[in-house]
């Protein structure tokens, strides 16, 4: 049998109900205790990172996953990280771009209802985990309702519904179906077209990592002046969500923004676009509103999701940091 680490971070998956509400109780034994159709799967360990609701993770956060990762690296032959589902996009994403020479799968999972609770969606999301985790292969993913999903292309679309996550611009990559993963031939042949580079040495770990990025999303009668205040004040990159296929406001209208995202720019922020639509992803080419901004030095995000961009951003400057 494979051995797995378990990372635990915390989430709605180890929450217990308290005065104030549901908040992280149980700990990483705790939760394969409660699934006892886990261990015919593989051999697990456990290891308590971290007790948070997801919404108190942080980029160091993502630091420490990476990390543990690195340090139990040749003990085992995969890795589950169980988390809160509110940041998770982000953590996969990071890991994700964060893990090089990548040679084992690292899956995260959490649930939308605690194990505590009846009927809870927790063990079917924790078998998928670890039956990717033993028997799938190299990478980072999410899975959750039974869908594995590439770790740069996961987003959350629902607060309740079981099937909370969904596969953006990219083919799932597998389903658990009677306790077998099935891969996706659309995935497959994606993969010829964009597959990842591969491992060619040790796992090297990128964790520098800056934090004055921000994302902002347009709106009719947005105020020009908050982009310069957000250079005053430092930032040093900015995720804007334009409209439609790439739409940002230009000359023709009373909200042109161009003459700040100049400013930005000749201050060394970098500024990239993407879509506030869910699907289909930025396609700055196709209309003068799009293709002006792409001049003016604004950059396409492509069919990248908002959560992928904002860490590639914050490793890209705080690449050029170090």
């Amino acid at each position: 049998m494979k051995k797995i680490l378990l990372i635990a971070t915390g989430g709605t998956i180890a929450s217990v109900q308290t005065e104030d509400g549901m908040m992280p109780g149980l700990d990483g034994q705790g939760l394969i205790d409660r699934v006892p159709a886990l261990k015919a799967i593989c051999e697990i360990d456990t290891l308590e990172l971290m007790q948070l609701d997801s919404t108190n993770i942080q980029p160091e956060h993502w630091i420490d996953m990476a990390r543990t990762i690195k340090n139990n690296y040749d003990l085992y032959d995969g890795f589950v990280i169980s988390h809160g589902t509110d940041t998770m996009a982000y953590s996969s994403a990071a890991l994700y771009y964060m893990l090089e020479n990548l040679n084992k799968p690292v899956v995260l999972t959490g649930s939308q209802l605690s194990l505590t609770e009846d009927g809870t969606d927790a063990p079917d999301n924790l078998i998928t985990a670890f039956t990717a985790a033993s028997k799938g292969r190299p990478g980072v993913y999410l899975t959750f309702y039974g869908r594995l999903i590439q770790g740069n292309a996961a987003k959350k679309l629902y607060t309740e519904h079981f099937h909370a996550f969904h596969s953006i611009n990219v083919p799932e990559v597998a389903v658990l179906e009677q306790g077998e993963l099935k891969f996706n031939p659309d995935y497959e042949a994606y993969l010829k077209e964009h597959a990842p580079k591969p491992a060619t040495g040790d796992l090297i770990i990128h964790d520098q990592l800056s934090k004055k990025v921000v994302m902002i999303e347009l709106t009719p009668g947005f105020d020009k002046n908050y982009i310069k205040f957000l250079v005053e004040a430092g930032c040093q990159g900015i995720v804007l969500k334009v409209f439609g296929s790439g739409g940002i406001p230009g000359v023709e209208s009373p909200g042109n923004i161009l003459p700040c995202i100049d400013y930005a720019i000749s201050h060394g922020v970098q500024v990239v676009a993407t879509t506030q639509c869910v699907f289909d992803g930025t396609h700055m080419d196709r209309y003068e509103v799009g293709v002006t901004a792409l001049k003016h030095g604004v950059k396409s995000g492509g069919p990248l999701t908002s959560e992928a961009l904002i860490v590639k951003m914050m490793l890209e400057l705080g690449r050029k940091q170090a």
